[in-house]
């Protein structure tokens, strides 16, 4: 349409060019000149585009900062849990395969950072996995976790040197609680330590962990064991 219009503009415009110069006689110019205006882009337009381009590119990057931090978190609590998961999981296994050694000695002695007692575990035995009874203890030391396994006679050997295996480091903590049935009041109370009970171990063993990092995760396992 807006060609046609020029078109019938201009067409029009030559018309009375035309019957101008025939009016004027000879010998008369008539000089028409028309100008065409290209329409462009004015300051403000350009202000107005570039102010909704930044709001754009502020969203985009911002949606994806945060996707990259989300991704990043999910992939901290996932390796967190894992390394939780195989800490508490070994010691609920071994926990859960403790026995008393006599009716007079259960062998089994606790604090906060340090807890032992005898179990049946799996160990080497000439070149081969089998099932022996084992003296295992749990030590938190220096921001890592320690488990020591003596084996058959020595496990009853209170002078047995061994090296200690560290299964886990950068732990913020690890503490233990251990509980046990008050007949009297019918409900579980807990202790910080047990050693003066070495007849009757406890009934629960409570363990608390805590990861090193920023966010400090923390994990909690009640373990409930009757012992032969």
């Amino acid at each position: 349409m807006l060609l046609i219009t020029q078109d019938r503009v201009i067409a029009g415009t030559l018309s009375k060019a035309k019957q101008s110069s025939k009016g004027a006689g000879n010998g008369t110019i008539v000089i028409v000149t028309m100008i065409i205006r290209k329409k462009g882009f004015t300051l403000i337009e350009l202000l107005i585009a570039s102010a909704i381009l930044s709001v754009v590119l502020v969203t985009v990057y911002s949606a994806f900062r945060t996707g990259i931090f989300g991704y990043r978190n999910i992939d901290e609590v996932i390796k967190d849990n894992n390394i939780a998961r195989l800490i508490l999981e070994r010691i609920n296994t071994d926990l859960r395969n403790s026995f008393c050694y006599s009716k007079e000695e259960s062998f089994f002695s606790g604090s906060q950072n340090e807890i032992e007692f005898l179990c049946l575990s799996d160990v080497f035995l000439k070149d081969k996995l089998v099932r022996d009874y084992s003296r295992i203890s749990y030590k938190f030391q220096n921001n890592k976790i320690y488990r020591l396994c003596r084996s058959n006679k020595e496990s009853l050997n209170e002078d047995f040197l061994a090296e200690p295996e560290e299964i886990s480091s950068n732990i913020e903590s690890l503490v233990f609680n251990y509980g046990y049935l008050n007949e009297t009041t019918n409900l579980i109370e807990w202790k910080d330590i047990w050693q003066e009970d070495k007849k009757n171990p406890p009934q629960l063993v409570r363990v608390k962990l805590t990861l090193e990092g920023k966010r400090k995760p923390e994990f909690e396992r009640t373990i409930f064991f009757s012992l032969l």
